[in-house]
């Protein structure tokens, strides 16, 4: 994940100061609650689903 987009995901976290990025991080996680809940999910894939969303939602394309 890239600095800039780690930095918005921390911030929006904190809540100490408000995130363009707010739906990104909205969107993302509502996203990867559903794929938890799904019976193929796999736990140890759960916060790497949620940071690929999140980086995909912010910048529009993901690291492989």
């Amino acid at each position: 994940m890239e600095e800039r987009i780690a930095q918005e995901l921390v911030a929006i976290l904190k809540a100490q100061e408000v995130s363009d990025y707010d739906n990104a991080f909205e969107r993302a996680f509502e996203l990867t609650k559903a794929y938890a809940g799904s019976a193929n999910a796999q736990p140890s894939a759960i916060p790497s689903v949620f940071e690929k969303l999140f980086e995909l939602f912010v910048s529009g394309t993901t690291k492989a």
